[in-house]
Formats: structure tokens, sequence, C-alpha cells
């Protein structure tokens, strides 16, 4: 299938070097391809956007939410469709592709009554006979930048909220998933969609993400990725009255008390470090293990990890799918066997599956420490280091000791335990008693340190990020304002 950009309601092929869309099941099989765009098509796309922009942002928001509520239904029309194209292009298992499907419908439900909730608040002014207040306006043309892990979710929390705050938006998908991005695209114009409100544009973050970043008339950059990618687009953008929400790398741990349910932390643990691979900014990597109740948990927890069957996507007994590249397979390699040579034990897995694809083996290492970089830095991998604790203090003190400050859980009966843990760990998530993934369509959702930058993605706070606030004041006596005022 060759796949197209679509830019002021045309659609049309880059003029770059022609990219293969692989099967990370089975790499030799390809999905779609498609020819990289650059500069030049950004500007097109930029240009499109500029001008679409006064007849969508005057548009009524109710009006601009009706669209994607027309949007939210041809995605339930279209689920079969969307999950075939997420286990042939990324590589989820049917059940990951049905659970991504799942959170992106509800993010678009969400923010299609979000046209409805674009509020201002009324303000009591300090003189007689005045009406002060704020509205919501929207910020111009916004670039959405997103990333191959989940193709499908994570557009539409960022498209959708800049949509239904009368933005328009150029958008820029990952190289390694752009079939999803096209169809997402298909039946956003079905939806009613006018003609340059989004335009999309497929290429390589070097070219076409920094034109994006460079481009002046781009007034807010919603990027999710790396935190080498986010930080240069950043820098680019630095100096200008530009918005930025960034969400980036995580090094998420959980901890798992002496008063912990076992199983219920077992299987927690299971489904946050090998869920989608362990390709996921929220993925398990850390699990704290009290001394007292280490030996036990790490039996359990290998015993149920050497259950999981690795194969293709479309297997329907795989629990855990490839991963998106054999340079990716090969990076966690190198941190298993970094570890093992500062001391850690392989406990289970550490080297690929025995599949044509790109997959590697549920892995699972003790004896880690806080030394090895496979405990601080980011392995987007199904690896899961285990270090164990004795002092709860020592535990909170070494999930806050990382750069990363996405996301943490506890498992744990003691409930001033989970309280402290609560308001102690530096992360932006917190969970109590479950995994340190997932988030639902009203919670906001982004980390702190150099886990994000910018305002929290998703839920209100989601949509607020695409607007500005105007400050009203209205003096309806006739006289003007009178005194001494700033």
């Amino acid at each position: 299938m060759d796949l197209l950009n679509y830019i002021d309601g045309e659609w049309t092929s880059g003029p770059g070097d022609l990219v293969l869309d692989l099967n990370p099941s089975h790499p030799s099989d390809i999905v779609a391809r498609f020819h990289n765009s650059g500069p030049e098509e950004v500007r097109a796309a930029v240009a499109a956007a500029q001008r679409a922009f006064p007849m969508w942002s005057n548009t009524p928001a109710p009006a601009r939410g009706r669209v994607l509520a027309r949007f939210h239904q041809l995605l339930v029309d279209h689920q079969d469709q969307y999950v075939a194209i997420m286990m042939a292009e990324q590589g989820k298992t049917r059940g990951e592709a049905l659970g991504e499907f799942q959170k992106g419908v509800n993010l678009v439900e969400f923010f299609a009554g979000e046209g409805f909730r674009l509020n201002g608040e009324t303000i009591p002014s300090e003189v007689p006979n005045n009406l002060t207040y704020t509205i919501r306006v929207p910020l111009g043309v916004v670039a959405v930048i997103t990333p191959w892990n989940f193709p499908f979710a994570i557009p539409l929390w960022k498209v959708c909220p800049a949509l239904v705050a009368g933005n328009t938006v150029v958008f820029k998908p990952a190289s390694y998933t752009p079939w999803v991005a096209v169809q997402l695209i298909e039946d956003l114009i079905a939806a009613g969609l006018p003609r340059g409100v989004v335009n999309l544009v497929l290429g390589p973050g070097g070219a076409a993400g920094e034109a994006l970043a460079r481009d002046e008339r781009i007034r807010a950059l919603s990027f999710t990725g790396s935190n080498a990618v986010g930080n240069r687009l950043a820098a680019l953008m630095a100096g200008r009255s530009v918005k930025l929400t960034m969400e980036m790398g995580g090094k998420n741990a959980v901890v798992v008390a002496p008063s912990a349910d076992l199983d219920l932390a077992v299987a927690g643990v299971i489904q946050g470090a090998f869920g989608a691979a362990g390709q996921r900014c929220t993925a398990t990597s850390r699990v704290f293990v009290h001394e007292e109740v280490h030996d036990t948990f790490v039996e359990r927890l290998v015993d149920q990890a050497r259950r999981l069957k690795v194969d293709a996507a479309e297997d329907p007994k795989t629990n855990v799918g490839p991963l998106i590249s054999e340079d990716q397979v090969a990076l966690s390699i190198r941190y298993v066997q970094d570890a093992k040579e500062r001391g850690a034990q392989v406990q289970l897995g550490g080297d690929r599956a025995q599949a044509p694809g790109y997959f590697m083996l549920p892995t699972i290492l003790d004896g880690v420490d806080l030394s090895m970089p496979v405990a601080h830095e980011e392995v987007f991998g199904p690896v899961l280091s285990v270090l164990t604790y004795r002092d709860a203090q020592d535990a909170i003190r070494w999930v806050n000791s990382v750069e990363y400050g996405l996301s943490a859980a506890i498992y744990t009966r003691d409930l001033a335990e989970a309280q402290h843990f609560i308001q102690a760990v530096e992360v932006g998530m917190v969970h109590v008693n479950n995994p340190t993934i997932g988030g639902e369509a009203q919670m906001p959702f982004g980390g702190i340190k150099n886990s994000g930058i910018g305002p929290r993605e998703m839920g209100h706070e989601g949509t607020l990020f695409f607007t500005e606030v105007k400050t009203v004041f209205v003096d309806y006596s006739g006289s003007g304002r009178q005194g001494n005022f700033y």
C-alpha cells in the first residue's frame, strides 16, 4: 500500500527516499511504503493550516465537538481495520491493539464533549458597573509529533483537543507507523473536517520534525518521544513565544512492601514490565522488593513470566510480541549483558527469542544495584531489574534517584505507607496496588523532571494547553473607570 501526505485537502507523495513500512513480527513482509517529505512539504502544510485557521476558529466550539463525535463513530465502525493495522505495523498483540483502540475512542469521546466545556470565568470587579471575565481562545497553527509505540491513541490525545479548541494542525507521525496515521486522517475527513484544518506530513524527525520546530508560524508543539529528540526540538524553539508540551522518557518503579498481596503485585509487575514488549514510556523497569518478601516474590515472578508466550502478533496465544526494530532488540540485550558483567543475576531470559522477527525473551535481572546503567537508564524493552530494600525511606529515595519522574507504583495493605509514598515519590503519576501503566481519558497524563516539559496532556488540562486566556473588562456605566489603577 502506498501512503501519501495530506496537505491542504489533497493527497500528495513526498519527494524523498522510498521508506518501507515493515512488519516487526515478520520483517520480510512489507506492510506499506511511502516517500519521505522534508521542509518544503512542512512549509506547505503550515501555510494550509494558517489559511484554514480563521474559518475553523470561528466555528462554534460545540460544532467542532460534533465533528469529533462523528469521527468517534467512524472509529468504532472501523475497529477491526485499526486493530489489524496496529498488529501488522507496530507488532501489538490483538489484545494490546484492542486495548489501545478502546483507549483511543474513549479519548475522542471525551474531547468531543470539550466543545461544551471551553469555559472562562466571571470574576468580581474592583469597581462598580463593570463586568470582568475571561474567555478561552485558540492559539493558531499547532504541530503534533507522535511516537511509534502507541500510534493510534497518542495522536488522538493530541490532535483532538487541538481541534476542538479551534486550532489547525500539522501532524507528523513516527516513520515506523505511518499507516495508522493515514487511516486516522481519512476518518477525520469523512467526519466532515474542512480542508486545511488538519494536515499530515510523512517524513523523518531530522528533516520534517525539525522543519516544524523551526517554522515561526507554529504557535504550539505537542511531542511524545525520546529525550534526545524532545530536547533538540525544544532548543530549536527556544526564544520564541511557543507553547510546548513534551512527554519523554521514564524509568518507572514499583515498590513491593512487606504487607503486599504478592500475587497481585506479581501480576501487576508482569503486566507493566512485559506488556507491549516493554515499549511503553510508563513500563515497569525497576521493582524494589522488601527483603522479607524478596525470595517469595522473585520465585513467583519468574514462574509467571516463564509462562508468557513470545511470538508473532497475529498468534492469539501470544503474550509478548516483537520489538519495533532489530536495533531495539540489540540495545536491550546490551543492557542485560552489561548488568551481568557488573554482577547482576539473570533469573529469566536475557537474549533474543527463537523467532524470525524482532523478538526478545522477557528478562528478569536480580541483584541489580543503582550504579548499573540498567537501573537508571531507559531500556525500552522487556527487561526488569529487581532491587532489594530494607527501609521504606530507602525505597522512596531509590525510586527518586533517577533523572526521570513519570510513573511509580506501590503494592501495600498499609494505608499510611501508601499515603506517605504518594506524597514523597517524585513522579507525575502514582498508582497504589496497580501497575505503573495506564491512564484514563479524563485524567491528566505526564511526568516531571526529565520525563516532561510543559503542562499535562489528556483530561481538561490537555484541552486548555491548546488555548490562551483572554481577560475582558466591560464598563456598562458609560463613565469609564475612575481612580488610580495599575
